[in-house]
This record gives structure tokens, sequence and C-alpha cells, in this order.
């Protein structure tokens, strides 16, 4: 599927911002898919979606595959892909420690869904929610409000790999080049989700 428009990258309104934005594009297309195959893959890939939105940790982990893992990006800088999983056991940790980080509410506005039969590509702009003092250690600058909760915005496609039972195996990623100050913007605190201060992790 294609929206028929080329989106812009900019920041989106907090007052629209929706985790599950992605996964409800997909049913949606799921709907117009007849091939068994396809459908799989596809509704494999909106378990995978809900379950990372709303930080379900053990479901996330029931959406992947354990016979192998691939995961992989391009333009996100020097060394970034060096610290991705390559196996289920380096998965677990990846996603244990994305959600324990309160990194995991993004919002993905679609442009482009692509099934096949053993990928599935989205290209889109992403918008994830990001603690401010993370901005440093993760990317190597400070923004201007450290105190704020930061929301990234990216143009980004994802090549999503599946195995054999329609299980995710990997994930290839591309993007417009490494994060920098102007890709963030502070989110008011009245329009931090209300899901930001409850993480599933906490204790």
């Amino acid at each position: 599927m294609y929206t028929g428009q080329v989106l812009e990258e900019k920041p989106l309104d907090m007052r629209q911002f929706d985790p599950l934005n992605v996964a409800r594009v997909a049913e949606a297309h799921l709907a117009t898919l007849a091939d068994p195959r396809q459908r799989q893959i596809l509704q494999n890939f909106i378990e995978h979606a809900a379950a990372e939105a709303t930080g379900d940790y053990a479901r996330l982990m029931a959406s992947c595959s354990r016979r192998r893992q691939s995961y992989t990006a391009w333009g996100a800088g020097a060394g970034y892909a060096a610290h991705l999983p390559q196996s289920y056991a380096e998965l677990e940790r990846h996603y244990h420690g994305l959600i324990a980080a309160n990194i995991y509410l993004i919002h993905v506005e679609v442009e482009k869904l692509t099934v096949g039969r053993d990928t599935l590509a989205l290209d889109g702009i992403v918008h994830q929610l990001y603690p401010g003092e993370l901005i440093e250690p993760l990317f190597g600058f400070a923004p201007a409000d450290p105190g704020a909760v930061q929301q990234l915005t990216k143009r980004s496609c994802i090549f999503f790999v599946f195995d054999e039972d329609g299980l995710g195996c990997g994930e290839h990623a591309y993007s417009n080049g490494p994060t920098t100050p102007a890709d963030l913007c502070p989110v008011p605190p009245q329009l931090v989700p209300e899901a930001f201060h409850r993480n599933p992790l906490a204790s």
C-alpha cells in the first residue's frame, strides 16, 4: 500500500501521538490480502507492533523467531549496527533494555507498507519518545532542555524479515543520517502520554 503522498519529516503534534498507529494501518491493509503467507507475515507484524507499543515484553518476544535473528542499520552512524542483536538471546536483552529505558513509545506515520513472502517493507516517518537524560549517552550531544521528554523524528525505511514459521527474525533499517539536535523536539509536560510515566517493567 502507498498513501499517495510523500510525508514531510517534521515533529508530530503530540495530541495525535498513537503508538498503535502502525498496527492499525497494517490491520486495514490485512483486509486487502488473500494470500495465506502474506497474511501470516502481516499478522505477525501487527502482533509485534502492538506488543512493542504497549511495552508487553513477553508478548513481544513471543512474536520473534528463536531460529535466527539479524538486525542491522544503515545511515545511523559508525558503530551503531555493531551493537544490534544477532541471536534470540541478544534480542531478549535488546528489547528488555529498550522497554526498561522507556524508549518503546513510537508513532510511525506510514507512507508505504509492502508485504512479501519473507519480508515486509515499512517506509515513513518515525516519532519516538526519549527521556531527555538519555539523549547525550545515546547520541553524543546534549539537548537544549535535558529535563524534557524529547520527540525524535526521523524518516526511516525498515525491512522486517520472517522465518519459515512466519515469525520475525530480523530488522534491516535505513535512515537519512545520524541523529542530530535538529531531529529532536521537547514535548510540553502536559502533552507527554500517560503511558510514558507508567513504565511496564517498573517494579
